[in-house]
């Protein structure tokens, strides 16, 4: 009888000494996929905001940045990621975006990573090496 191991599908990084275990899932990645966007927009709007005069609209906005941000952060880090990473990031929402952003990131590599390695071992077994 041969045993079969399962793998979680958990990645884990370490931000700053801490380590945090990201799910990895289907259901998790497509919703990776949408924050991942969502974040980009996020950094957009806080550089148009930034070039404006008014400083009752960029304080609004940079309320609303980082109200987003605590959202995704904690969406796709864990839960309470945010209270701990934002005070590092000497309480910015641009820095902690950053973070996220390479998270998400990561994650991303790794995925592509563990793809190519299932197809060059599946690969591997019906193709011959040439002598």
């Amino acid at each position: 009888m041969k045993e079969i191991g399962i793998q979680r599908a958990i990645e884990e990084v370490s931000i700053d000494g801490t380590l945090y275990e990201i799910d990895t899932s289907d259901d998790k990645r497509k919703k990776y996929a949408e924050l991942a966007s969502r974040l980009n927009e996020l950094g957009d709007e806080i550089e148009a905001q930034a070039k404006q005069n008014d400083e009752k609209v960029l304080v609004e906005a940079l309320e609303k940045a980082k109200e987003e941000t605590k959202l995704i952060t904690n969406e796709v880090i864990g839960e309470g990621a945010f209270e701990d990473i934002y005070p590092k990031t000497n309480n910015s929402t641009e820095h902690t975006i950053g973070v996220v952003s390479d998270v998400l990131h990561y994650i991303k590599e790794r995925q592509d990573e563990r793809q190519k390695q299932h197809f060059e071992k599946k690969r591997s077994k019906y193709i011959k090496k040439k002598k």
